[in-house]
């Protein structure tokens, strides 16, 4: 039985949903490890996935390591999301993570994402039925973000990336849809001095490709430039409103059935890459938060609003979102809780 043939009958229907639920312009691309490409947090997800400028929480790792550096306390943080309810009760996105600050550092975090995609029928070549297996993705991380100045803050998050998709089912072949990689995102964030405003920079997902079968079929990660800005617009006791952005830019392309193009220069004039988010946050006693945005993705084929509730007791945290997905399947609800210590 030959593997590719296993491994697009039998696996590809499910990575399909999966990239639809994504949404992002990613999905237009051949990248490959899904599960690096799935916002966390669903504060985030609520404010249309404008983050980047933010990152104050154990979300940080993700949306921007630079924010760390400026991370207070202890931080833990979980979130469990079924990507495609209305299609697949078994598809679904996990996310742990751990922050805190580092007396004369900064702040380090520990992160792990898990994606399952749920069990597939495996068949030969013949449609014999060869029982089922289960294909997930896991990508453990830890994270950095130092200070230089008051001002500036820069961050590392380093991930091994696993990808377990189809066993070896073939008594004359060993090769399975496995592969493993490494990955690091980069970010900066700074505090303009007298100002109420941050500016983020952030590359996501800098490593090799990714091969499950050789390394003629590697597949490139989904290398990511992100441009954001927040303004704290009101900043009192009892009220907060918060305004932010973010520009996502990916670092690859697949036009014409040409390979993916890994160099960053001349994508970033493609505007069939370029995602567009935009949300606000309101907070009313540091108790219940209210958040809008909005996802101009045309190549995912996602122009919808975003919404999002967040209630607060003491040290916890639960926040809700409701996200759009691709036109033709059902918005999504996203849950997320943190704590503080």
């Amino acid at each position: 039985m030959p593997f590719a043939r296993f491994r697009f009958l039998s696996v590809m229907p499910v990575l399909g949903l999966l990239i639809l639920s994504a949404g992002p312009a990613r999905a237009q691309g051949t990248a490959g490890a899904y599960c690096l490409q799935i916002p966390p947090g669903a504060r985030a997800e609520g404010m249309g996935r404008s983050f980047s400028a933010i990152s104050d929480d154990a979300f940080a790792p993700w949306w921007n390591p630079g924010g760390l550096a400026f991370i207070d306390g202890q931080h833990a943080a979980l979130m469990h999301t079924k990507l495609v309810p209305d299609l697949a009760d078994d598809v679904y996105f996990e996310y742990l993570s751990y922050a805190q600050h580092l007396s004369g550092w900064g702040g380090i975090a520990a992160t792990i994402t898990y994606l399952s995609y749920g069990q597939s029928q495996a068949t030969d070549g013949g449609q014999g039925d060869l029982g089922t297996f289960s294909s997930w993705e896991i990508a453990p991380s830890v994270a950095l973000g130092t200070s230089l100045g008051d001002n500036l803050g820069l961050g590392a998050n380093l991930k091994y990336v696993h990808l377990d998709l189809a066993p070896a089912l073939s008594s004359t072949s060993n090769q399975a849809g496995k592969g493993s990689t490494f990955a690091v995102d980069l970010g900066a964030l700074y505090r303009i001095p007298g100002a109420p405003v941050n500016l983020a920079l952030v590359l996501q997902n800098l490593g090799p490709d990714i091969a499950l079968v050789d390394e003629d079929q590697a597949d490139p990660l989904p290398r990511t430039l992100r441009l954001g800005g927040a303004w704290q617009v009101v900043s009192q006791d009892v009220h907060s409103l918060i305004v932010a952005f973010d520009v996502d830019k990916l670092l690859l392309s697949d036009e014409g059935g040409a390979p993916p193009d890994t160099n960053f220069t001349p994508t970033w004039f493609d505007e069939n890459e370029v995602l567009l988010n935009g949300g606000v946050e309101y907070s009313y006693n540091k108790l219940v938060s209210l958040r809008a945005g909005y996802i101009f993705d045309d190549p995912g084929e996602i122009k919808d609003f975003t919404f999002g509730l967040g209630v607060a007791y003491r040290a916890l945290s639960f926040d809700y979102a409701s996200i759009p997905q691709f036109e033709e399947l059902d918005r999504v609800s996203k849950f997320s809780l943190s704590v503080r210590f």
